[in-house]
């Protein structure tokens, strides 16, 4: 479980055990920071705007190679907390990347219409994850992929030591 040792390091590297709604959320917006500061640094670094460096591909390639994998795990441990497998979770965030990636592309070679209309095809995985990651409680008590992160035993357990 993450919080046994190094938060950071088990949390956004390593794939066992479960994260609760707060962790998901508090790692995922983290890890989104220091992505849009990489990016910010780099552009600066080339001297052009934002939106133009992200089309750089050599950069967008080393962002989307470097963060898919500390996202993967985070995304996953929720997947545990909600009792999902991480290859359910993979094939969703597969998914989304790999529209993501046709999309920029397509717009890139300006096909603003045609990246518009593949980028919508990924909204209802996006959605669907948002709802059950994001905003539903996970499996009451311990389920195969371990113990819960709240620390209550499940139906019947004392739910308010959960808050001591």
């Amino acid at each position: 479980m993450a919080r046994k040792n190094n938060f950071v390091i088990d949390g956004l590297f390593g794939f066992d055990g479960r994260f609760r709604r707060s962790e998901y959320w508090i790692a995922s917006i983290g890890v989104g920071i220091v992505r849009f500061v990489v990016l910010l640094a780099a552009s600066a670094a080339l001297g052009m705007g934002v939106s133009e460096a992200s089309m750089v591909l050599p950069l967008r390639v080393g962002l989307d190679l470097l963060f898919p994998w500390p996202s993967a795990a985070i995304a996953i441990k929720r997947g545990h907390d909600r009792n999902r497998s991480a290859l359910f979770t993979g094939v969703l965030l597969a998914v989304i990347y790999l529209v993501a990636e046709v999309s920029t592309a397509l717009t890139g070679a300006g096909q603003m219409m045609a990246g518009g209309v593949v980028a919508l095809l990924m909204f209802p995985v996006i959605i669907y994850m948002f709802i059950d990651y994001g905003l539903i409680d996970g499996t009451k008590g311990p389920n195969r992929y371990g113990p819960s992160p709240k620390g209550h035993q499940g139906a019947g357990a004392d739910v308010a030591k959960t808050f001591d």
